[in-house]
């Protein structure tokens, strides 16, 4: 993992293996320490780590460990509602491609409400 992706950055909580990708969880904590300053008085959980979340979630999905995959583009990132502390985002992620580059769309909801769409493309590092 290189040093921009270290802790305490942990954008995931749960992965499990469904056809065609994965489903995930983060519960959003107001005490995260890199929340600090998202906003003071109402904590919002930025957009880029939704993005974030599903490159760790595809880490831990593909290889049970994080690290190993790179970033090429993000093709589409809709964010419609703000996801704040103490809620809970699913994220429901389709994987395709092959090895070494692999494509997700992924919609994250927060209590059955869509909160963002994401379409990123990924290079696996190793």
């Amino acid at each position: 993992m290189t040093a921009a992706r270290q802790l305490p950055l942990s954008a995931v909580d749960a992965v499990e293996a469904r056809e065609g990708g994965f489903l995930g969880r983060k519960r959003v904590r107001a005490d995260d320490p890199y929340l600090a300053g998202h906003f003071p008085s109402l904590t919002v959980y930025p957009g880029v780590f939704l993005i974030e979340g599903v490159q760790q979630m595809l880490e831990l999905h593909l290889d049970g460990a994080p690290g190993g995959m790179e970033l090429v583009s993000v093709e589409s990132a809709r964010f419609s509602l703000p996801v704040l502390a103490g809620e809970e985002v699913l994220f429901d992620t389709s994987v395709t491609g092959e090895r070494p580059l692999l494509s997700t769309t992924t919609t994250c909801t927060v209590g059955g409400r869509r909160c963002a769409r994401i379409a990123a493309t990924w290079r696996c590092a190793s």
